[in-house]
């Protein structure tokens, strides 16, 4: 198997459409490639570590109410929060790292309509 053929890979992680969303409603298609690249890992190692593509983790911190509208799972989003610190911690990085690389996983939620406050660095 290739690394193009995982299942979280950069290729595959790019094409899901809230990737696509992500990255026009950030407007990350100017940063460079390599910026880009790392972004792509980052999330596709997220998405690895909790067992779902960038899709389904959007997707999995909705729910339904009563009345039938969509709205955002507060005990779903907070368990996020905790996967994405875990993943962090357990992905070795510290300090200024950690806090970006928590953060980036968080923008990507974010610009798909999910808010989640991560630290800031304050170094």
């Amino acid at each position: 198997m290739t690394p193009e053929d995982a299942a979280f890979s950069p290729e595959k992680i790019r094409a899901a459409p809230t990737v696509v969303r992500w990255f026009d409603s950030a407007r990350l298609h100017s940063d460079s490639e390599e910026e880009k690249q790392l972004r792509y890992r980052l999330l596709g190692d997220f998405c690895e570590h909790v067992g779902q593509s960038p899709d389904e983790l959007v997707a999995g911190l909705m729910r339904t109410t009563k009345k039938g509208e969509t709205a955002i799972s507060g005990k779903r989003r907070a368990a996020m929060d905790a996967s994405i610190d875990e993943f962090v911690e357990k992905s070795g990085f510290t300090g200024r790292d950690a806090v970006v690389n928590g953060n980036i996983i968080r923008s990507f939620l974010v610009h798909n309509g999910i808010f989640i406050q991560g630290r800031a660095w304050r170094g």
